[in-house]
């Protein structure tokens, strides 16, 4: 006899060591309050900080700035899935429940991606900050290393860019990754951690949806990457706020295309999230694969 059921679908499997391995979604307050817009704060930059004697007659500066940056303002977005389809066929399936594992098994791919790439702000122009943007301090003068020498530098740096020596964040393609691990210059976090890290402690994200693009240039232009040439970053603390999936179509009558009668039906779930990182530290450089 023919077998009629259904195997449910496996688990979304997000990338092990992707953005929220180390930037744990918040659980702030109600999306109401934020999905419009916020306010971070941030304390890592600072106007004066100093190093004095008992006699105030030896002052070693620590950190200055004239213009600290005290508040960034954030702009979420919107993920969105959606599956149009036939409404034969479906038996022993939950649509609904289908899309909202979907998008909960896009979501960190997505939020990945806007954060590398910026295209929701740069199509709104709004402040956010992506990786790619022109900020970005470059580093060896946009000259190449190998990725064991990039990722030494660009460790090293963090160090000197942060005004509080703030542990920073480095973020990388899996193909620099799979070459720098091979020569043992990532390690596993402690028990109980789940990402990656150099051998200095800083943590890593390794990004499915990281393309390994440059920073924008003057043209507003960023450099494409190829097999062989990609890019690294660092950037101060990263933050992921994510909301609720909500499906606009509650019940399956409601995503039912009444048009000419089709047997056809179009569903469409959505969560607000933002995603963003203290910009005390931002830092570029470009690897050489084949080095």
């Amino acid at each position: 006899m023919a077998f009629t059921g259904v195997f449910e679908a496996p688990k979304h499997m997000p990338s092990q060591y992707g953005l929220l391995s180390v930037a744990k979604p918040e659980a702030g307050p109600k999306e109401d309050q934020w999905i419009r817009g916020f306010s971070q704060e941030w304390t890592t930059q600072y106007y004066s900080a100093k190093n004095i004697d008992d006699t105030d007659t030896t002052l070693i500066t620590v950190a200055t700035n004239a213009t600290p940056t005290r508040y960034d303002e954030i702009k979420p977005f919107f993920i969105e899935v959606e599956d149009y389809r036939s409404t034969l066929g479906l038996l022993g399936v939950d649509p609904i429940e289908r899309i909202k594992n979907q998008l909960e098994g896009i979501t960190q791919h997505a939020i990945e991606k806007e954060l590398w790439e910026g295209g929701v702000r740069i199509g709104e122009t709004h402040t956010n900050r992506a990786l790619v943007s022109p900020e970005a301090s470059i580093l060896n003068s946009g000259t190449a290393l190998s990725p064991r020498r990039a990722l030494a530098l660009l460790d090293f740096q963090i160090g000197s860019a942060s005004p509080s020596g703030e542990q920073g964040v480095i973020h990388m393609t899996r193909d620099v990754a799979a070459l720098l691990a091979s020569d043992s210059q990532l390690l596993i976090h402690s028990e109980g951690k789940d990402h990656l890290q150099t051998i200095g402690g800083t943590p890593v994200i390794v990004g499915s949806s990281y393309s390994g693009a440059g920073p924008t240039d003057a043209a507003g232009d960023t450099e494409t990457p190829t097999s062989t040439n990609k890019w690294m970053y660092a950037t101060g603390t990263v933050k992921v706020v994510l909301g609720d999936i909500d499906v606009v179509t509650d019940t399956l009558a409601q995503g039912y295309n009444v048009s000419g009668n089709q047997n056809d039906m179009r569903l469409k779930a959505i969560r607000p999230a933002a995603v963003y990182f203290d910009t005390s530290i931002h830092l570029a450089i470009r690897v050489d694969l084949t080095a």
